[in-house]
């Protein structure tokens, strides 16, 4: 490469707020190849790609990098989502999850910057796994029987819990509402289509929060741009598996993501109060 080549590209990087100068180059393919994996899981599911990589990913960068990162990276692809989400999801659930999400999650961040919540993770993650385990032996089924589980209500308070958690936490929101959509959503499309319309809302509500907090830089919007080729070809493919899955195969994999989710939220829990 001729010299005046190398100077513009110098320049470019300098002007882009060097992004992941201080990552070596191994660990941002590592990164990459996380990302893409996560995301055929949210272009499949409608959900599930935030939470995985920020975990896995805290990892081998500075954790409060890796949530921002994962948040701004994680936002346009979602977006790309929405309409999707707004001709498939549920209303008459969403409404009032979406209602009781906005009021809680600020609760639970209030929570969170006014006391020790770390092993409140640990304890999201191992009820999680929990309810994971009932639903695959079908008690989770048996025990909800005769509980109206499309009522406005329901939906309310669970998501207040949830919503609270999420704030609280900083994860495991929408993996919470998962285990309840399954069962309230008539089918898997209603069901990713609703996945799709709240998740995309608690991603945008929390990317303005963050702007506007100031913790959004250039060298993060510049990182997400590299990313978001991985990302885009990530849901493309996740999106056409979803065409062609049966019903079962969904729901399978649902209940393996969020399990696997959970067991992450675990691990991430026990770190913390190591």
């Amino acid at each position: 490469m001729s010299e005046p080549f190398l100077a513009l590209l110098n320049d470019l990087y300098v002007q882009g707020g060097r992004p992941f100068h201080d990552v070596p180059l191994g660990i941002v393919g590592a990164i990459a190849t996380i990302y893409f994996i996560a995301f055929i899981a949210r272009g499949a599911l409608g959900f599930g790609a935030v939470a995985p990589v920020v975990i896995i990913t805290s990892l081998m960068i500075e954790p409060h990098h890796a949530v921002l990162l994962a948040l701004v990276a994680g936002t346009i692809p979602q977006l790309q989502m929405l309409p999707e989400g707004i001709r498939d999801g549920d209303w008459q659930i969403a409404r009032p999850v979406l209602a009781a999400m906005m009021f809680a999650i600020p609760v639970g961040i209030w929570v969170f910057a006014t006391m020790n919540t770390d092993w409140f993770t640990l304890v999201l993650g191992a009820t999680l796994v929990i309810l994971m385990l009932a639903d695959l032996t079908k008690v989770l089924e048996r025990a909800l029987l005769g509980v109206n589980l499309r009522a406005p209500l329901t939906a309310y308070v669970l998501s207040i819990l949830t919503g609270f958690l999420n704030g609280l936490v900083g994860a495991g929101g929408v993996i919470t509402l998962a285990v309840y959509l399954k069962h309230a959503c008539t089918n898997h499309i209603s069901l990713r289509g609703t996945l799709v319309l709240i998740g995309t809302a608690m991603l945008c509500w929390r990317f303005i929060a963050t702007g506007v907090a100031g913790l959004i830089t250039l060298k993060l919007v510049t990182e997400s741009v590299i990313l978001i080729p991985i990302v885009y070809l990530g849901v493309w493919l996740g999106t056409r598996y979803f065409c062609s899955v049966t019903p079962e195969r969904y729901h399978r994999l649902l209940q393996m993501v969020i399990l696997l989710s959970a067991l992450g939220l675990v691990f991430k829990g026990i770190l913390r109060l190591a």
